[in-house]
């Protein structure tokens, strides 16, 4: 339990506060539940290491300064930083000797903790600075007082709560900061050139010619703006209209192939299986029967 809370000398601590909790069995198995949250406000400068614990952990630097160091990478931290991290891995965090921090930190587990970290940690540092950190600062707030009263519904909303912090820190990855004012509009305005013309045949050379700008350039910032890529982008597009035609019309499968640019049958199942875990035809008798 040691690896889990630290001792502070009392000369250390300015203002501090730390809920410990145990979830219920029925919050272990469906929600994501707490561990540990609190607030930290030092006088001095104070060395975490810990490894190896089943727990995540998102903290909030308020004011002050320091580092974090994970998977053998040291990332300097500033009010309006954070971090995500897998406990699991070893880390260490140390506050700033000249400029002690202020944090607010909640370790959590359950539910889909572990596909968020995967996909947030395939796609950012584990250190950013967050258009959103007000947000997450007010969400995590919350967390101490409600996590003292230990019932189900007090579970319920640490859940969504967490769900709501673990949603901010993925949607600041969705548009990041470093594309240029231009390249958001081009993006923009190739979207809405596909949302008006996915059934149709089309090609990067196309598009590039088109829109003035490199396949290369265009595929990767497609990519880093919406987060897939534009492929699947142009394919979710059409399995959706797919589902439409499937449930209300009387269309053949060759017919809605072609109505949303799949062009036959055999391919319009092969890429609906791909998306759906079934073919078109099953997906119809499901929603039909």
């Amino acid at each position: 339990m040691k690896n889990y809370f630290d001792k502070f000398p009392s000369s250390y601590v300015e203002s501090s506060r730390r809920i410990i909790t145990t979830p219920s069995a029925f919050a272990r198995s469906a929600f994501f539940y707490v561990q540990e949250t609190g607030y930290l406000k030092l006088r001095e400068s104070h060395l975490a290491k810990r490894k190896h614990l089943d727990s995540y952990l998102v903290a909030l630097v308020l004011s002050g300064q320091g580092t974090l160091v994970y998977n053998e990478c040291t990332y300097p931290l500033q009010p309006g930083s954070c971090f995500f991290i897998d406990c699991k891995i070893p880390y260490c965090h140390q506050s700033s000797q000249k400029d002690p921090w202020e944090l607010l930190w909640v370790h959590f587990k359950g539910a889909s903790s572990s596909s968020y970290y995967e996909y947030f940690s395939s796609h950012s540092t584990p250190a950013l600075c967050p258009t959103s950190f007000e947000e997450l600062r007010d969400q995590l707030a919350r967390l101490p007082k409600l996590c003292q009263n230990g019932d189900l519904s007090a579970e319920i909303e640490a859940s969504r709560i967490l769900v709501e912090i673990l949603s901010l820190l993925l949607l600041a990855l969705a548009a990041p900061q470093d594309i240029s004012p231009t390249s958001r509009v081009k993006m923009e305005e190739i979207r809405a050139y596909l949302d008006e013309h996915f059934t149709e045949k089309f090609s990067l050379d196309q598009l590039s010619e088109q829109f003035f700008i490199s396949k290369y350039h265009l595929s990767r910032e497609f990519k880093a703006f919406y987060g897939i890529t534009l492929n699947t982008y142009v394919i979710a597009r059409r399995i959706t209209l797919a589902k439409r035609l499937l449930r209300f019309s009387d269309y053949t499968l060759e017919d809605i192939a072609r109505l949303c640019g799949f062009y036959d049958a055999s391919y319009l199942n092969k890429q609906f299986k791909k998306s759906e875990g079934m073919g078109a035809s099953d997906f119809r008798k499901h929603w039909i029967s």
